[in-house]
């Protein structure tokens, strides 16, 4: 058994829910765009857990994205 720790999960308007994973991960020069796409690729496998975790609540389609609160980004799994 994996203990798992989702920092925000909610059902929107349209009746989807949102699995949001919070980082604090630091952009230390480059171009921010392939920073964002690096973390995402790297937390990949990650978000499509918490897909799968979310689509065993109900019968809701389910979206993750990382969220970058010291950046104002936001990046969804596509």
């Amino acid at each position: 058994m994996r203990s798992v720790v989702i920092d925000r999960c909610f059902v929107d308007e349209a009746g989807t829910r949102w699995v949001i994973d919070y980082k604090t991960s630091r952009h230390e020069g480059g171009s921010l765009e392939s920073f964002l796409e690096q973390e995402m690729q790297r937390y990949q496998g990650q978000l499509a857990g918490y897909v799968a975790l979310g689509r065993a609540l109900g019968p809701q389609p389910v979206r993750a994205a990382l969220y970058f609160p010291l950046l104002g980004a936001f990046r969804e799994l596509s």
